[in-house]
């Protein structure tokens, strides 16, 4: 682990400003525009004639409101359905349009259009997501406009564009404080010289943590960031960009999987349990990207990728109790007055010493090793056919990924409040290897006719996967040929109308048993676009899945041997709408800017089946024809409304989401499968007190609402209070 930024920061940010000093002679302000469009959506122009829903958050909308959470930043993008964790967003847990939302394993992530997952094919959890405070842009698609983004196409895409190079020279050193000890520093500088242009940024954010332990230790984390990227013009007959882009992130949280009871979260939602005092992550993540593009004609362009990242990790958390005749640490935290649970649900909260082995708690230490990389190449180009416009697209993509599982468990007694070591050795739980090889080439070809776009897509994802666990391997192969269409027409000047359908895929992991199938689906999405002053969009979607497929984990509640396997659940149904509302309006020198997103999300299970390790419901409970996914609420709705001068601003945002369940089911919800609804407010605001400096303020959860945002794996969890922070941007 390298020194905490802290300690850093503030040096270089000193070093950087004479740097600027001495390099930056003769530049103006205007001079400072980016160097290179890193939009995959090709900007925010582009949006208004996808085929499908596509959404761009640019950096002014980054800004507004600072936040490090990219839960909270995709609050505003319709179709999204969420699963808060732990407050920060340290480990997302993202769908969209009815997918689990499982540490976004069924939304391909990206970064600055390369897969950023640990191992996207072989492990596709998310428990690492790059930092949202050092992006200048998120892109969100979904429908026909996702399928050239794999591997996951049910779902959708998010893409989040890195800091660019700027072209003058350029600087910024942005410090924010804020309530339980929450700090954040960050500090970027780059420019172009000549041929040659360089940025490097480091960024730190940590917090004490808003949950109390009965000991008082720390429940917050901290996590750095370092990124240094590389560019140069090559001069020649054909426009050429080479780019290098080099990070290093690490993190330390003192997270946990163990929630409360339910009377224990009425009483006080942010304790914790002794319990859980040892859980903690420890992560080290690098980077390396380098890309080349050239322009051949004037209206060709090849972009080449060649990537790596790696992760690895050591999660130490509670696993349960010792003894295979124990009840589950969640069937405690449902029950704990029931039978023998209470003297278990004591030792769990430090109460009750532990008096035998059956109540020693069991430290578990997932430790993983990822690798991720590959090479991928896109031409874009134009051409004539038959007197019509075309705009072709085709990309090829060879990617491998693997992770390596090492993990362990101990013994630990509970004593006068504290955990203590038992005497028996640290013991291996899990030791395997899984491996994936992707080939994945598509089309995607636009054909303009008047005032209407056809958009014709073909993806193709050729997969190798293998196990190797006790000296046995297990290999797999599989093959997804998934068409997709779409069309848009302007209609009039400020109306245009959109229809989509596409296949859905997800790959299944590395050495499933049996007869899991992959997880595919049929999509469809119909819609219109108001262009103007005032923006409306409305899109109907329905995702009829042949095949869902779940996946055990932690995160979900399954344990033991169950862990990582799959399992089939029929078809399923999931529709709805998702709609967003834009307009500025101006009042004198002022402007009050209002945004409205809703979406609305209905599901239905077309298949009975008996969940045997507890994916979608209570472990060996039978799932019903017209029972609801879990964790899919029905209302989601964010407003955004402001007010805006030149050198001030203000802005409020409200989310409310309707209650949603627990395991899936029909009908009311029971209170003890019930997450409940609510509503939370956001402001911020922000003075120009000088051109090269700004004072800001943000309040998340203004007013303090204490709300559930999880009842598993381990019990319930809350969202985060009242956060009120101050900072201070210095340009430079």
């Amino acid at each position: 682990m390298v020194p905490s930024m802290k300690h850093v920061l503030l040096p270089l940010a000193v070093s950087v400003f004479y740097a600027n000093a001495a390099l930056s002679e003769g530049t103006t302000s205007e001079d400072a525009v980016e160097l290179q469009n890193v939009y995959i959506t090709g900007g925010a122009n582009e949006l208004l004639t996808q085929p499908g829903s596509a959404t761009l958050i640019d950096d002014v909308a980054l800004e507004q409101f600072e936040y490090t959470d990219i839960h909270r930043v995709l609050n505003a993008v319709p179709g999204v359905n969420l699963q808060e964790e732990d407050g920060y967003g340290l480990r997302p847990n993202i769908g969209m349009r009815g997918t689990a939302p499982e540490r976004s394993k069924k939304v391909t992530i990206m970064e600055d259009g390369v897969l950023s997952g640990p191992a996207p094919y072989s492990a596709p959890a998310a428990y690492y997501f790059p930092s949202v405070s050092r992006m200048s842009a998120v892109e969100v698609f979904k429908g026909p406009s996702a399928i050239q983004y794999g591997p996951a196409t049910i779902a959708g895409a998010i893409n989040l564009v890195s800091r660019p190079i700027p072209y003058a020279a350029e600087g910024e050193l942005d410090m924010q404080y804020g309530q339980y000890n929450f700090q954040r520093y960050n500090v970027f500088y780059g420019q172009q010289i000549g041929q040659f242009g360089y940025l490097v940024e480091a960024l730190n954010v940590s917090t004490d943590g808003f949950k109390e332990l009965p000991d008082d230790s720390d429940t917050g984390f901290e996590r750095n960031d370092f990124t240094l990227k590389t560019s140069y013009d090559i001069n020649g007959p054909y426009n050429q960009y080479v780019q290098l882009k080099l990070g290093y992130a690490e993190e330390t949280s003192n997270e946990t999987y163990v929630g409360l009871t339910r009377d224990d979260f009425d009483e006080d939602a942010y304790q914790r349990y002794a319990a859980s005092q040892l859980d903690k992550m420890e992560w080290e993540h690098t980077q390396i990207h380098l890309s080349h593009s050239i322009e051949p004609t004037v209206s060709t362009q090849i972009t080449t990728d060649v990537y790596q990242n790696t992760f690895s990790r050591d999660w130490f958390k509670l696993n349960g109790f010792n003894g295979s005749n124990v009840p589950s640490v969640d069937e405690i935290l449902q029950n704990p007055t029931e039978g023998s649970n209470n003297s278990y649900y004591e030792v769990l909260t430090g109460e009750r010493d532990s008096t035998s082995s059956a109540t020693m708690l069991l430290i578990g230490n997932n430790g993983r090793t990822f690798v991720s990389q590959g090479l991928q190449s896109r031409l874009n180009t134009t051409y004539m056919l038959a007197g019509v416009p075309n705009d072709l697209e085709v990309g090829v993509r060879y990617h491998m990924d693997e992770i390596e599982r090492d993990h362990t468990e101990q013994a630990y007694n509970m004593v006068g409040g504290e955990l203590v070591a038992g005497s028996a050795p640290v013991y291996s739980t899990k030791i395997n290897k899984g491996e994936a090889q992707a080939l994945a080439v598509y089309v995607k070809n636009d054909i303009e006719i008047d005032n209407t776009t056809v958009t014709l897509g073909l993806r193709s994802e050729q997969i190798e996967t293998k196990l190797t666990e006790n000296g046995v391997t297990k290999t797999a192969n599989e093959t997804a040929l998934l068409p997709g269409a779409g069309v848009y027409s302007q209609i009039t000047e400020s109306v245009g109308v959109l229809a989509g359908v596409y296949k859905g895929f997800t790959a299944t992991s590395p050495g499933q048993e049996g007869d899991i199938d992959p997880e595919e689906s049929l999509n469809y999405e119909a819609g219109f676009r108001v262009l103007g002053d005032h923006q409306v969009e409305v899109i109907g979607f329905v995702n009829d899945y042949s095949n869902l497929k779940g996946t055990c984990s932690f995160n979900n509640g399954c344990s033991g041997s169950d862990l990582d396997t799959e399992a089939n659940a029929g078809e399923v149904l999931v529709y709805g709408l998702e709609s967003s509302y834009k307009y500025e309006h101006a009042l004198g020198a002022l402007t009050l800017p209002i945004q409205l997103t809703y979406t609305y999300t209905k599901s239905e299970f077309e298949s009975e089946f008996t969940d045997g390790s507890g994916i979608f419901t209570a472990p060996n409970s039978k799932v019903e024809i017209g029972d609801e996914l879990a964790y899919l609420p029905q209302h989601r709705l964010n407003v955004k409304a402001g007010l805006q001068h030149d050198l001030w601003s203000l802005q409020l945002s409200m989310l409310y989401q309707s209650e949603m369940r627990n395991e899936a089911g029909q009908g009311s919800i029971p209170k003890d499968e019930k997450i409940d609804a609510y509503t939370v407010l956001d402001v911020s605001a922000f003075y120009q007190v000088h051109p090269s400096v700004q004072v800001y303020s943000t309040i998340d959860n203004l007013m303090n609402k204490e709300y559930m945002v999880a009842g598993q794996p381990m019990g319930y969890r809350p969202g985060k209070p009242r956060a009120i922070h101050a900072g201070v941007k210095v340009g430079f």
